[in-house]
């Protein structure tokens, strides 16, 4: 069927492009890990992790973009609405960047430098959705290259020519304007597509994109916080490697959210074809993780980074259940069903809870995989419930 061939053409597409993002991403870290050493690559993952929760909005932008579609309300007044919530956002933590410097044990004027990709975001989050929600997934998956290419010339330069983090910081933001500038080109090709926007389906798809970001940057920023600077780098180099398996379930989590809206009686088989897919990609980390963890880490992360070694595949199937309750959470948007996020949300709270008063890195790991487990499995519950809810029921017989 024609539907089932794009849904596979689409995450070839997509999920190469995701490939290359992650290698880019992973040559990004290699350099700046092996560059810096726990103490100060801990304090450039807090910088990222504020950024990314500053930014957190531009998650919910894209995936209500993505599920709406451009619409005749797609406007002037709307994108300078986003625009305004970009400037307001940066200007926000330039107000409070002591308090929050001391908070995570940070220089409170490169946070604040780190932080300026945040303006554009929310314009280019919106374009980003629009164009994914009309399948252009070569062109999504460019943008994705465009941007993680500029991070990687900002890294070489940290290397190379020796300018600091302060330099890092000031071509990350360039990254996010000219990854902007080539997003509103291609959104503005984009025909009026999409659905009136009523306001539970706003609503749920703002809570799931809210819950994905906090998913991955909690326990980075929450560690900067606790643990002691060297072991609040290793913890963060952990994560940098963990969270790949969370990203990549996203990316094939999108592909199936657009294609469930272009062909909603076809949703259960791109969940589970999705799911197989992700499951299969999960395990063969989990076998490479266990099996050469050593040189996983030295190669990433740098020899000074070998303490994380015996924490890796734990911490991974902490990220493995994450990946599916991204997929779970994203399938729910497709159906336009929330009570997932019932599951996601209270799991969420628990962890960020169970995560504050920890002090050491072998908590931190513990928590985030038994608490993700736990939720996962609740979420599967609720799901195995719901489809046996709404299973037609079979005519008698005689």
């Amino acid at each position: 069927m024609s539907n089932n061939r794009e849904f596979w053409r689409n995450n070839v597409v997509f999920g190469l492009a995701s490939i290359v993002i992650g290698v880019v991403n992973y040559a990004y870290h290699v350099v700046l890990a092996h560059v810096l050493g726990p103490g100060d690559y801990g304090d450039l993952t807090a910088f990222l992790n504020v950024a990314a929760l500053l930014a957190l909005p531009g998650a919910v932008v894209t995936l209500l973009y993505t599920r709406l579609g451009r619409r005749a309300a797609t406007s002037r007044g709307e994108a300078m609405g986003l625009w305004a919530m970009g400037i307001g956002l940066w200007v926000g933590l330039w107000a409070g960047r002591q308090p929050i410097a001391a908070i995570l044990h940070v220089n409170p004027r490169l946070m604040a430098v780190f932080a300026l990709e945040v303006v554009p975001s929310l314009a280019l989050a919106a374009n980003t959705g629009i164009v994914q929600r009309a399948r252009w997934f070569v062109w999504v998956g460019l943008l994705g290259v465009l941007n993680t290419g500029f991070r990687m010339l900002a890294a070489l330069g940290a290397a190379f020519i020796h300018f600091g983090l302060m330099g890092v910081g000031w071509l990350e933001g360039i990254a996010a304007w000219l990854t902007w500038g080539v997003s509103r080109r291609l959104a503005s090709r984009v025909a009026e597509i999409g659905e009136p926007s009523r306001a539970n389906v706003v609503a749920g798809t703002a809570v799931v994109g809210t819950i994905n970001v906090l998913m991955t940057v909690a326990d980075g920023l929450i560690s900067k916080s606790a643990l002691p600077p060297v072991a609040a780098g290793w913890f963060n180099g952990l994560a940098t490697i963990g969270h790949t398996v969370q990203v990549l379930a996203n990316s094939f989590g999108t592909v199936m959210l657009t294609s469930i809206i272009a062909h909603p009686a076809h949703s259960h088989r791109f969940l589970w074809i999705t799911a197989g897919i992700y499951a299969g990609l999960a395990a063969l980390a989990e076998v490479v993780f266990w099996r050469a963890g050593p040189w996983v880490v030295a190669v990433i992360l740098g020899p000074r980074f070998l303490a994380v070694v015996p924490w890796l595949p734990y911490y991974t199937l902490g990220m493995i259940a994450a990946g599916f309750l991204n997929i779970a959470m994203l399938y729910s948007v497709g159906q336009k069903q929330w009570v997932v996020m019932g599951t996601s949300a209270a799991g969420l709270v628990v962890w960020v809870y169970r995560l504050l008063p920890l002090t050491s890195v072998t908590g931190f790991v513990r928590v985030t995989t038994g608490t993700m487990g736990i939720t996962l499995a609740a979420t599967g519950v609720v799901l195995a419930w719901g489809a046996v809810r709404v299973r037609p029921k079979q005519p008698a017989r005689g």
